[in-house]
């Protein structure tokens, strides 16, 4: 028995024996995880390592307040997604061999509903009230712009606008706050986002209509109600809530107002896994919580994931560490990590293909294995060296590459330079200009003199009018016998940047990606044969479709990594500029980055493979040529060289 378990047992008198023996809820519970299920009430603090067991925490948590005569109608648990809520009220199912019946569970939106649909009427709400999903807000958001914006004025578009919006709701600031320390790009039309942010909230009255964020500020707002609060806390003896570590503060101030009457909360949560801080997610909501009074703090740190030798390189690179946490492996040694040393983008692409043919080969499933990246324009290499190699795959992180609208709206730009008859991509590039509509598209690529000679007609389209300036301007320095890289770098520069920035809500990543475009255009001299080997890729991408019954390899993200596991795991682009990001790095928000990096390594079971770039990042600060000195941001130097590998590709 652990000297944890010792001193709880003399603290609660818990005959420890007596219980296992007659409590089958307790039964392959390790001591960390035993000691903190077996807590008796009061605030708790569950740090849970990765692979530790959170989940089983929480479930076997359940069964046993049901075993000690707990009502499940008495116990609240809040999650972060719906699917969460279901395994885990499946497995307290099992462990407690009880139904449950009437136990609330569910995403902290599916609870804040249940409550105003409850107590509409003390909101002076309408109880049938309708929730918008993210295209009726955006309808209504350009409603109200509408009321402040002339029709052809340069403005953020109504998804930028709705963003900021949405983040001053979660966490509680101001509309003039939030620009200034969060989107500062758009200072200047501050006043009127406020405006349009009053409007957007009245339109929506007028409507009966609550957006996702309202969910949480009404049901917040309602629970100041003394009556209310005290009727609904009282309902619940225990208050449990998975993945603490991404609450924001205006959902931390509803799970401690639900459980302020029985004041019996259980949070389970890892500050080092925090990495949703652009949502407003906030890790210090665990710190916070932890310098309360009487506040418990549990840890489980026995890793049931990965071999000894992952273990040990996680165990050093472990960010904050505020709660001092060691996690302790399990599984039986393996082989150690290796740090994959290529050329460029290309090579190490190669080496990925190369050795997942070699692990698949071997016997190891595709479906166990992944490749992570910071970005998802990182992967664009990748995509079409595994396209070509013909390995199946599937990407996790949003449509391919070349599909996004971004990608697609730049290289239109190089399809009319070497097929001006490309009248879709004309139509394309021309309603990207403000205050040019498609009827005044269609007026343009119907005129006689535009099919006789499109490229011509465009280097002296201002006679149709000014907003037609910058479009002449931007052709009449290309041509068809340009660099495509040389192309799309001047458009981007002289354009498509600032078109990016009042466009879409996640300018950065998308700015990066055209970066990337750009790079990789750089390794073609002819604009045909860059779009020739895009447009292959894209049709084995297409042949793959025919065989989606077939396992593949997943690429994604980190972020969407969170929370599953492989088998093998490549992290690609490990430099600095790529990861940790540029924008990072200027921004002084590398502490996020080293949250992402430990989220990608604990993700492995048994392979770990982190592969950098000896040429590094081409953009390593972005928006500027300044170079990086020395290693201060390189995630790989940080790592102790005995706890590696190095593999260096020639």
């Amino acid at each position: 028995m652990s000297k944890e378990l010792k001193k709880f047992d003399s603290i609660y008198n818990v005959n420890y024996d007596g219980i296992e023996k007659s409590n089958e809820t307790l039964v392959g519970l390790d001591d960390e995880q035993r000691v903190a299920v077996l807590d008796e009430g009061g605030f708790s603090i569950v740090i849970a390592g990765p692979g530790s067991g959170k989940t089983k925490v929480i479930t076997h948590k359940i069964a046993y307040l049901i075993s000690k005569g707990v009502d499940p109608k008495r116990v609240l648990l809040v999650t972060f997604t719906k699917a969460a809520a279901n395994e885990m009220i499946h497995r307290a199912q099992q462990v407690s061999k009880d139904p449950l019946s009437g136990m609330m569970a569910g995403t902290f939106h599916h609870v804040c509903n249940h409550l105003l649909r409850k107590y509409a009427t003390e909101l002076k709400l309408d109880p049938n009230f309708s929730i918008l999903d993210e295209e009726d807000s955006l309808t209504i958001v350009k409603h109200a712009i509408n009321e402040y914006v002339e029709r052809n004025e340069k403005f953020p578009s109504p998804s930028v606008v709705l963003k900021i919006i949405s983040m001053a709701a979660n966490t509680q600031r101001s509309i003039e706050k939030t620009i200034d320390e969060d989107f500062t790009y758009f200072y200047a039309f501050a006043d009127r986002i406020n405006k349009i942010k009053d409007k957007y909230e009245a339109l929506k009255v007028e409507q009966s209509s609550l957006d996702y964020d309202d969910l949480l500020v009404y049901a917040n707002d309602l629970l100041d109600i003394q009556s209310v609060r005290k009727r609904e806390a009282s309902n619940y003896l225990w208050v449990l809530v998975d993945e603490f570590q991404d609450t924001n503060k205006i959902q931390y101030e509803i799970i401690k107002k639900l459980s302020s009457v029985n004041g019996n909360l259980m949070v389970v949560g890892d500050d080092a896994q925090s990495i949703y801080s652009f949502r407003g997610a906030r890790y210090e909501n665990i710190i916070e919580m932890s310098k309360e009074k009487d506040v418990k703090v549990y840890k489980i740190q026995t890793n049931y994931r990965s071999t000894p030798e992952i273990v040990n390189l996680v165990n050093a690179m472990i960010p904050n560490n505020i709660f001092s946490k060691t996690l302790k492996p399990v599984k039986a040694n393996f082989e150690r990590p290796v740090v994959v040393s290529t050329w460029d983008s290309l090579e190490e692409s190669a080496f990925v293909s190369k050795k997942i043919n070699e692990l698949v080969n071997a016997g190891i499933s595709p479906f166990q294995i992944a490749v992570l990246y910071r970005n998802h324009s990182q992967s664009m290499d990748l995509q079409m060296e595994l396209s070509k190699s013909k390995i199946p795959f599937t990407v996790r992180s949003g449509v391919k590459f070349t599909d996004s609208k971004h990608v697609k709206d730049a290289l239109s730009f190089l399809r009319v330079l070497v097929n001006p008859k490309d009248s879709l991509s004309w139509m394309r590039i021309f309603q990207l200009f403000y205050g040019i509509g498609k009827k005044s598209v269609e007026k343009v690529v119907s005129d006689e003199e535009f099919k006789k000679d499109p490229i011509d007609f465009v280097k002296h389209i201002s006679r149709f009018g000014d907003k037609y300036e910058k479009i002449e301007e931007i052709f009449k320095k290309v041509s068809p016998d340009d660099k495509p890289n040389d192309v799309l770098n001047h458009v981007f520069e002289n354009f498509y940047s600032d078109y990016i920035a009042f466009t879409f809500e996640d300018r950065i990543e998308r700015q990066m990606d055209i970066k990337r475009v750009i790079e990789i255009a750089g390794r073609y001299n002819d604009i045909n044969d860059f779009l020739t080997d895009l447009a292959i890729t894209e049709q084995i991408d297409i042949d793959r479709k025919e065989r989606d019954k077939e396992e593949s390899v997943t690429l994604t993200t980190i972020h969407r990594a969170k929370g599953l596991e492989w088998d093998v795991v490549f992290i690609i682009s490990v430099n600095p500029g790529d990861f940790p990001s540029s924008f990072a790095i200027t921004e002084g928000k590398i502490d996020e980055e080293e949250r992402v990096f430990y989220v990608a390594i604990t993700r492995a079971k048994k392979y770990l493979f982190i592969c950098r770039q000896m040429s590094g990042s081409r953009t390593p600060y972005y928006g500027n040529r300044i170079e990086i000195n020395g290693n201060k941001h390189d995630f790989v130097e940080k790592i102790p060289p005995a706890l590696y590998d190095h593999w260096k590709i020639n």
